[in-house]
């Protein structure tokens, strides 16, 4: 069966978790060896000694096996919902609330890995912990470099080179129409980078809070480890969590307005990308 040579795509209506860390190889690929794969992407974050490293292989690999068993079916029944959605003129409502359940994946995804976790943190010593949090603080001063490289506009115009090329991927040629209606919704959009930012140190501030701690128990260790783990929202702004909101609601309008103006081979062609990600994901299952 023919795979091809790029990771799933499921842009803001499902989230596959776990294939994360290789875009050159197939999803099948890089889902079937991601325990070797993820140690790649570890090291850069904690050098695990040997027994750490059997433990976090071992968790990838369960991890994997229960994800494809009891994930995946979920993932291909959301996406055919999808699919049956933006066949039928679908509500922004509609649209909403299949992107609210679908992003619930990823939830269940980070509490079922959230005790095991724990647990290699538990081992951790001091100098693993500082180096965890010294690459983190790397990566989010990275993160705001490459940011301020840009002005506003630009920022806005790669954004709408990278709209309108998913769009093509998903329709094929755009009409004029379809294309301004594009670029409103990306000048509607309303950029969060610097509040993610602020939530991203806010939560990074409450790990350094507990890795500090020379008298937590084990208990309240793993309570606020716990916390911190699965409970994002906890550490983001009320802004934030509105701008989500409005960014999505936007995307949902998007999607009902192009859904207005596409013709009948622009259907067949979307319809050929949804039967390719499911035959995918049957892959995937099947593996």
């Amino acid at each position: 069966m023919h795979k091809k040579n790029n990771k799933l795509n499921f842009r803001n209506t499902l989230l596959v978790a776990l294939i994360v860390f290789l875009s050159g190889c197939s999803a099948t690929f890089t889902y079937n060896n991601i325990g070797w794969l993820s140690g790649f992407w570890i090291d850069d974050y904690i050098d695990l000694n040997k027994q750490q490293s059997k433990i976090m292989k071992s968790l990838v690999k369960d991890t994997r096996d229960w994800h494809r068993e009891s994930q995946l079916p979920l993932y291909k029944t959301d996406l055919i919902h999808l699919e049956t959605l933006l066949n039928n003129s679908p509500t922004e409502q509609a649209l909403i609330e299949h992107f609210n359940r679908s992003s619930g994946h990823w939830q269940t995804l980070v509490n079922h890995i959230a005790m095991p976790l724990i647990e290699v943190a538990k081992t951790l010593d001091d100098k693993q912990r500082t180096h965890l949090i010294s690459t983190i603080r790397d990566d989010m001063n990275e993160e705001q470099v490459e940011y301020n490289k840009q002005t506003d506009r630009e920022r806005s115009d790669s954004r709408l080179k990278k709209q309108i090329d998913t769009y093509k991927e998903w329709l094929g040629k755009l009409s004029k129409q379809q294309v301004t209606l594009i670029s409103i919704a990306n000048d509607n959009y309303v950029s969060r980078f610097n509040l993610w930012q602020s939530y991203k140190t806010t939560r990074l501030e409450a790990l350094i809070t507990v890795f500090d701690d020379p008298a937590i128990t084990p208990p309240v260790f793993e309570q606020n480890m716990m916390h911190i783990i699965t409970d994002r929202e906890a550490f983001m702004s009320d802004e934030l969590i509105a701008l989500n909101k409005q960014n999505r609601a936007q995307y949902a309008r998007l999607l009902v307005s192009l859904r207005e103006t596409l013709t009948a081979k622009q259907i067949e062609h979307a319809q050929d990308k949804f039967s390719d990600m499911i035959e995918e994901i049957d892959d995937l299952i099947a593996d």
